[in-house]
């Protein structure tokens, strides 16, 4: 089901990416037009290529966020937390509501400590 609904979501930005080319290739098929110089044409012929390279890659941000959000949802279903194995509670508890008129003080959390990623020692060395 997820699938389906990033290939629809691909879809239509892949359509409103189209639709903003042809806006740009318009405004430069206008623009050049209007002008009688053979700079100005030009200039007019790059404006559109530089709007229609925007719209391109617009549209790859998105299916990039669209791929994003089905592995967010991947992940939450089956479960895993990011930063973590999947061990320990599901369910996050909420935070308690501050009463109005207080402030809250946060404390500085120290950066982790330099050191291995891995808990686990590491494997013998192959010395063939």
């Amino acid at each position: 089901m997820q699938a389906a609904k990033v290939k629809v979501k691909d879809t239509m930005s892949t359509a409103k990416a189209k639709a903003k080319e042809k806006q740009a290739k318009a405004e430069e098929k206008a623009e050049m037009a209007s002008t009688r110089a053979h700079t100005e044409k030009e200039l007019a012929h790059e404006r559109g290529k530089a709007k229609a390279a925007a719209a391109k890659m617009e549209l790859h941000q998105e299916k990039a966020l669209h791929r994003e959000e089905a592995m967010e949802h991947k992940l939450h279903k089956h479960g895993v937390q990011l930063g973590g194995y999947g061990h320990g509670p599901h369910h996050h508890a909420a935070a308690a509501p501050v009463p109005a008129g207080t402030t809250t003080t946060t404390t500085a959390v120290p950066p982790p400590a330099a050191g291995p990623v891995s808990y686990y020692p590491p494997g013998p060395v192959n010395r063939y």
